[in-house]
């Protein structure tokens, strides 16, 4: 059984391919599953650094320096810090696969409560899901198969204290991650496991309670002013709180989140 990974009013896009590719081949074509669903824009890292210094954010550039950037990301993971990540292409449908995601230490007993309360702004009791290497996802999880896509939802085998993306009746929704994607997330996997032996990461969608997932750096940028997120990751440039200048955070929670935009031209305003 493939369930296409955004069954809802975003795959009427994909049907109506579909049907075209029906109408103009006369049936005579193949529709083979889905691999992966990163098909959305991606922004360049000069693209950003423009953006950045444009709108006066202090940033540390890691452009070329993978592993720099990574061993960054895993200190700041382990001390229980909150990421938000702009890797890639966007991913097509409702879940964060990496390219738009937040992420945190699975291990860290109250990082549920701290990512609901001071991040997402909602209820308490809502899970969140985990994205792991997919060579350890069946030590982890009752599952024997790949599941990119965060859809299928197992329990957590016993003996695993992963109290952030447990929920109550002892579930997870797992995203099992191959080597090699586009995104980032693959290659910190690997640096979280060499650190701590832990081969997963929190894994949740880069926005707020009532916005969609964030797709622009410039999106990306506005959710980390309104929330408590400790970094922001802009494919390889890296931003910490102390580096959004005063008058950018004041320009934008001066209106409510659902009001307040910047787009890649705001920086000529500021």
């Amino acid at each position: 059984l493939f369930v296409q990974p955004a069954a809802g009013d975003a795959g009427g896009a994909l049907g109506a391919a579909l049907l075209a590719a029906a109408k103009h081949t006369s049936g005579a074509y193949t529709a083979n599953p889905i691999n992966n669903v990163y098909w959305g824009p991606s922004y360049s890292n000069c693209t950003i650094k423009k953006s950045l210094k444009g709108m006066g954010i202090k940033h540390e550039d890691y452009t070329g320096e993978t592993e720099s950037i990574l061993s960054q990301l895993v200190e700041a993971l382990v001390a229980g810090k909150v990421l938000g990540l702009l890797s890639g292409r966007m991913e097509f449908g409702p879940r964060a696969l990496g390219a738009r995601s937040i992420l945190a230490d699975p291990r860290h007993p109250d990082m549920r409560n701290i990512i609901n309360r001071l991040v997402k702004k909602r209820e308490g009791f809502r899970p969140f899901a985990p994205a792991i290497m997919e060579a350890y996802a069946s030590h982890y999880f009752d599952i024997d198969h790949a599941s990119p896509f965060m859809l299928e939802t197992c329990s957590v085998k016993s003996g695993h204290e992963l109290p952030a993306i447990t929920h109550v009746d002892n579930s997870a929704r797992p995203q099992t991650v191959p080597p090699g994607e586009d995104t980032l997330l693959p290659a910190l996997l690997e640096a979280f496991y060499a650190a701590t032996e832990c081969p997963l990461l929190l894994n949740t969608s880069f926005n707020v309670r009532g916005e969609p997932i964030v797709c622009s750096p410039e999106d990306a940028v506005r959710s980390f002013i309104y929330s408590d997120l400790d970094i922001l990751v802009l494919e390889h440039q890296l931003i910490r709180k102390d580096g959004i200048p005063e008058g950018l955070k004041n320009l934008i929670t001066a209106q409510p989140m659902t009001q307040s935009r910047i787009t890649s031209d705001a920086y000529t305003f500021i």
